[in-house]
């Protein structure tokens, strides 16, 4: 393949990084089955490409470990029955 069947490949991991980011939704991928060996001139931008996935990997796993703390903490509020009665009390008012 050309190097341009490579450079759109690229393209379409850095938009689906900015989209993962982001909070979008990222489409399915499937791998192309004839894109052939990646081109030598494109060695770099493929590791940059790869350096990103990483960092978005990171960036996402730590978005979900916060949002599971912050879903602890409301589960941890009481709720229903027991809102039928004051939490605090104010006894210096």
């Amino acid at each position: 393949m050309s190097p341009d069947t490579w450079s759109a490949i690229l393209d379409g991991f850095e938009r689906d990084i900015a989209l993962a980011v982001s909070g979008g939704i990222v489409p399915p991928w499937t791998p192309p089955m004839d894109a052939g060996p990646l081109p030598a001139a494109l060695a770099d931008r493929a590791r940059r490409v790869l350096d990103a996935q990483a960092d978005a990997v990171a960036i996402l796993k730590r978005a979900r470990h916060d949002a599971g703390t912050q879903l602890g903490a409301i589960d941890a509020v009481p709720s229903g029955a027991a809102l039928a009665r004051p939490l605090l009390l104010d006894v210096r008012g």
